[in-house]
């Protein structure tokens, strides 16, 4: 049980260098502009959601509305999203992903997949084994983090 304990922990603090990590490497591979994670985030639930008011992306996203409103500010003036009225409520703004970031994000996307590829290459056959067994439970550690955050949310 304590080996579970140590892998646990250095799990844990892996998880935000080594998403910077890829962040980086990604974004100098591809010649990316200095993209930070919760912009592609946005981007990312935008592309897939089309656009969206703001209070869906905090929700989403678990941001406070006031680090929305400066984060969607600071993406308006970089030309990575748009606003616009909705039709059947002027007083009310959806955001939508622009032709610019729905590029980026695909360039980013495409240029962090072959980066981990390659890297995965280069292991021995029996660690991509390991890597390939780890990818579901990283899944459903996913799932079961995102349901247990969204719960808690809904009974605040």
């Amino acid at each position: 049980m304590t080996e579970i304990i140590s892998s646990a922990r250095e799990f844990a603090q892996l998880l935000g260098p080594l998403r910077r990590a890829v962040l980086k490497t990604t974004r100098q591979a591809a010649g990316l502009p200095d993209l930070s994670e919760p912009q592609i985030e946005v981007l990312r639930l935008l592309s897939d959601e089309g656009p969206v008011a703001p209070s869906r992306i905090a929700t989403a996203l678990q941001m406070a509305p006031s680090t929305l409103s400066n984060l969607l500010k600071a993406m308006t003036d970089a030309g990575l999203i748009e606003r616009a009225r909705r039709a059947d409520d002027q007083r009310r703004v959806d955001v939508a992903i622009s032709s610019l970031a729905r590029e980026l994000l695909e360039t980013y996307d495409a240029t962090s997949l072959r980066t981990i590829e390659n890297f995965l290459d280069d292991l021995a056959d029996h660690e991509q084994a390991v890597f390939e067994a780890a990818v579901p439970i990283l899944r459903r550690m996913c799932a079961t983090f995102a349901t247990t955050t969204e719960h808690a949310a809904n009974h605040d």
